[in-house]
Parts: structure tokens; C-alpha cells; sequence
């Protein structure tokens, strides 16, 4: 019994495989006959329908598969905005968040040169206040070795 299933399936697979070479031998004679003359409209064929549909090239190829996996990993990692408001709502908002934005960025980034000033004047006094002392110490020295 399983020998005749085996038997049945492989005959109707032949059978099958058989048809669609007739097919395909079919769809690439249309082809060729086709010269530029007037020819008469006839119903599509199966295979053309299925070329149509899938397009030029059936099966894909690898790099074809490859970038419709991409695509697909794309759309899940990054689905697309389906907010339909208007965009003037969206603007209007957008405005006011920018302009609270730049605000709040000049005053962090005044204060902040502020401080940076304030501690360069600090050090740089420091510095001058160490030079003066040395040049005073210096003039005394020097003065004190002239009157001997």
C-alpha cells in the first residue's frame, strides 16, 4: 500500500514537472514569434500571469533576499510614524520646544563661560602676584648689594 502511494506521488510529480516545461517552452516560443507585427490579443498564460506577478526575475536572487530580510529587520527596529495630526500642531510645538531649548542652553553655557573667566582671573592674579613679589624681592636684593 505505502509502495503504490510512492508510486502515485512520483507519476503525478513527472506529470506536473512535464507540464510546466511545456509551459515555460510555450511562454519563450510567444517570444520569439513576436517581431513587431500585429499580433492578436489572446488570453495570458499561466507562466505569464505568475512572471507578472513576482516580476522579471523568478526565483529572486540571493542579494534580492538579502535586502528584503534588511527591509523587514529595518520595519521592526524602526516602525514608521503613524501620528496623522496636522503638521502645523506638530510645528507649533516643535517651535516652542526648540526656542525653551536654545534658551536654556545660552544660560548654561553663559554661566558656565562665567566660571571660566572668573577661575582664569583667580589664576592669573595668583600668578602675577607671585611675579610681582619675586621682582620686589629681586629690586631689594639688588639695592641692598649697591649701599654695601
Amino acid at each position: 500500500m505505502n509502495e503504490s502511494r510512492r508510486n502515485i506521488f512520483g507519476f503525478s510529480f513527472f506529470f506536473i514537472i512535464i507540464i510546466i516545461i511545456i509551459l515555460i517552452l510555450r511562454v519563450s516560443a510567444d517570444g520569439e514569434e513576436s517581431d513587431g507585427a500585429a499580433t492578436k490579443e489572446e488570453n495570458p498564460s499561466l507562466i505569464k500571469i505568475i512572471c507578472g506577478i513576482f516580476g522579471k526575475k523568478f526565483p529572486p536572487s540571493s542579494w534580492e533576499l538579502v535586502q528584503g530580510a534588511m527591509q523587514k529587520i529595518q520595519m521592526k527596529l524602526y516602525p514608521p510614524n503613524l501620528d496623522f495630526r496636522s503638521n502645523s500642531d506638530k510645528s507649533k510645538r516643535e517651535d516652542e520646544d526648540k526656542g525653551e531649548k536654545v534658551k536654556e542652553a545660552a544660560t548654561r553655557t553663559l554661566e558656565v563661560s562665567k566660571e571660566a573667566i572668573e577661575e582664569s582671573a583667580k589664576i592669573a592674579g595668583d600668578v602675577v602676584g607671585e611675579v610681582v613679589q619675586k621682582t620686589a624681592e629681586k629690586v631689594t636684593k639688588h639695592t641692598s648689594r649697591d649701599e654695601m
